[in-house]
């Protein structure tokens, strides 16, 4: 009887350790798959993007005295719109760097007054992306910006107070300070800039992605322009 729970015991170990055996092969040639790494990877993307332009001041004169401001109102707001192209490498796994391009397509108007646009922008970003989900990261990007706006002033009639306040308020033709604002909203061409991001990936190495950040905040005047976008973006 002990020999028979002997050959047993045995005849189980060896079951056992053939069975570990067979898994641990079996382990070995099929390894579990795991994502390349996107180190030195690239990527080239197309956005659409909502800038927003914010704290916009518009003083405005009367067309026969350009000299003497009647009102100035602030602060005022702006929407447009704009295209952008981005070529981008994977510095690390995680880490990544990008250059931008953007270019205005939809402007808009102030107070019927004057007609603001992104010309063009350039930016320069490098930040880190953290998996989330096995389909879905974040990002979040910093960096520097080059940019132009582009600035049409117009001329309407309205009822208004001539400066000095000794007139009747009249019907006069007024129009944006032409000193002030005259061919660029901006008082300066470089800003810092930053950028928050989520990605998904759509299989086949593309990914779509939806932003917000700041592109700009112009240290003259104190108008920030913010940036609302979706990408689809291509890694190879």
């Amino acid at each position: 009887m002990s020999r028979q729970l002997s050959v047993t015991s045995l005849f189980s170990k060896f079951i056992a350790l053939f069975l570990i055996f067979i898994g641990t092969v079996q382990a070995q040639q099929n390894p579990e798959a795991k994502p390349p790494s996107k180190e030195g990877m690239s990527y080239i993307s197309a956005s659409i993007v909502l800038n927003e332009f914010r704290s916009v001041a518009l003083p405005i004169v009367i067309s026969s005295t350009p000299d003497q401001t009647i009102e100035t109102k602030f602060p005022l707001t702006a929407q447009t719109y704009a295209l952008a192209f981005t070529y981008g490498t994977y510095i690390a796994e995680n880490f990544r760097t990008e250059l931008r391009y953007g270019t205005g397509i939809v402007d808009d108007t102030i107070d019927e007054l004057l007609t603001v646009n992104i010309n063009y922008y350039f930016n320069w970003y490098i930040g880190g992306t953290l998996p989330v989900t096995d389909y879905m990261s974040a990002y979040a990007l910093a960096g520097v910006s080059f940019y132009d706006a582009d600035v049409t002033r117009h001329e309407v009639k309205r009822i208004v107070t001539p400066p000095g306040g000794s007139s009747l308020p009249g019907n006069f033709s007024i129009q944006p300070n032409p000193e002030t604002l005259n061919d660029d909203l901006f008082g300066t061409k470089f800003s810092m800039s930053w950028m928050l991001g989520l990605d998904f990936e759509l299989g086949d190495s593309w990914y779509i992605a939806f932003e917000y950040g700041r592109l700009l905040k112009d240290t003259d005047t104190n108008i920030k322009v913010y940036q609302a976008g979706t990408q689809l973006r291509y890694e190879f």
